[in-house]
């Protein structure tokens, strides 16, 4: 029985949410600057947890293939591959020292892993990865379970939310809690960086 409260996800509708979450995921491994979490967090809202674990798959290996193009421009160029690295917005030269540091390490699955979550982008990674020379079979065997950990753990988290508060707040009043979480959450970020001497662009 489909749920009222939230609505119905037909194979048109769910392909073209895994449409949009790979070419997000794809996006944000290469040069976008909003995480694809974002949007799967709406998913999981509107759509409910299964069909937000899917997006998730297709945003995970939507940013292989655009961690592909990062970690090539890093075997091909380098050095302007790490120059189209500080011309991303809110990418800083501490978060590119972070990312290429832990690429050099012999654990760096687990530097990916933790910069996922302290917000070292995917993308440095993928730079680092190729200029380190490494191979694409290890890394990008690595990518889809570290970006999908992730992910899996924030749809998680949101759609358990969304379920202890649905039967007081209707599904457009949860989805609107959630854009204030998210305005908020990059509010102060974005607040926080332009307070640094940091030039965007």
């Amino acid at each position: 029985m489909s749920n009222p409260a939230r609505p119905a996800t037909d194979a048109s509708a769910l392909l073209a949410i895994l449409l949009v979450a790979f070419l997000w995921g794809a996006a944000e491994a290469s040069y976008f600057f909003v995480v694809a979490d974002v949007l799967l967090t709406f998913v999981a809202v509107a759509y409910g947890l299964r069909t937000a674990l899917a997006a998730s798959l297709a945003a995970a290996i939507g940013a292989a293939c655009g961690g592909f193009t990062m970690w090539r421009l890093g075997i091909l160029d380098p050095a302007y591959a790490t120059a189209l690295l500080r011309t991303v917005p809110f990418v800083s030269e501490s978060m590119i020292a972070r990312g290429m540091a832990g690429m050099d390490e012999a654990n760096w699955p687990l530097a990916m892993l933790k910069g996922s979550v302290t917000g070292v982008p995917y993308k440095v990674y993928a730079v680092a990865a190729g200029k380190e020379g490494l191979s694409a079979l290890f890394f990008f065997g690595a990518t889809i379970p570290i970006r999908l950990s992730r992910f899996v753990v924030a749809v998680s988290v949101v759609a358990g939310i969304s379920a202890g508060l649905q039967p007081r707040l209707a599904l457009r009043g949860r989805l609107m809690l959630l854009a204030i979480f998210w305005i908020l959450f990059y509010g102060e970020f974005w607040w926080r960086w332009f307070g640094m001497d940091i030039r965007l662009f």
